[in-house]
C-alpha cells in the first residue's frame, strides 16, 4: 500500500473527473485524489468482510510514537483535537485509527472508514458516487490532522516525522 502522501498520481486522471483517479493494485484499489500541482492524496481501498469495505489512508509507523497513552494522549488532545477524537473512536464522521501489515510483515497503522458493500461486488464495481464522497471525507479529516501535527504537534519529533507518510 503507498503511503497518503504521494508526489506521483501513479494513473491517468480522465478529462471528465481531473482531480480524482483510481489504479488497480495486486491487493487494493488506490484512489488518487489531486490536491495541488504534484501533491496527490491515497487512498486504499480493500475488502475487510464479506459486506464490507475499508478505506485506509497509510501512515505507515508514524504511529509508532504513541509508547505511553497515558502521558501522551492528554497532550494530543490539548494540541490536536482531530487527531485525539480519532484516536479514541469518536470521529463523528467515522473515521477510525486502523492498523494492516504491509508486504514485508511490519505493522503499518493510518485512518479508515468502514463501508457497507451489501451486493459484495468486485472491488473495482464498488467505486461509486457514494464511495467517492466517503473518500473525500477521509481526505479531509487526515488533511486536517496532518495540519494540526504541523502546525501545533503535541511533541517536537511529530512535527519532523511527518515526512514519513510521503512516498
Amino acid at each position: 500500500m503507498r503511503k497518503f502522501f504521494s508526489d506521483k498520481a501513479g494513473a491517468t486522471f480522465n478529462f471528465e473527473m481531473p482531480t480524482f483517479t483510481y489504479a488497480v493494485r495486486k491487493n487494493c484499489i488506490e484512489l488518487i485524489y489531486k490536491l495541488n500541482r504534484g501533491c496527490y492524496a491515497i487512498l486504499n481501498l480493500q475488502r475487510a468482510a464479506k459486506n464490507q469495505l475499508v478505506l485506509t489512508a497509510n501512515w505507515h509507523h508514524y504511529f509508532n510514537r504513541i509508547q505511553n497513552p497515558a502521558v501522551q494522549y492528554p497532550k494530543i488532545e490539548k494540541c490536536c483535537p482531530n487527531l485525539y477524537t480519532i484516536l479514541k473512536g469518536d470521529d463523528p464522521d467515522g473515521v477510525m485509527q486502523v492498523e494492516s501489515t504491509d508486504e514485508d510483515g511490519t505493522k503499518i497503522y493510518g485512518f479508515g472508514m468502514l463501508i457497507e458493500d451489501p451486493q459484495s461486488e468486485s472491488l473495482p464495481l464498488t467505486i461509486d458516487n457514494d464511495l467517492m464522497g466517503a473518500g473525500r471525507t477521509l481526505v479531509n479529516k487526515v488533511l486536517a490532522v496532518y495540519h494540526e501535527l504541523y502546525n501545533n504537534p503535541p511533541f517536537p519529533a511529530w512535527k519532523t516525522g511527518l515526512e514519513e507518510i510521503w512516498n
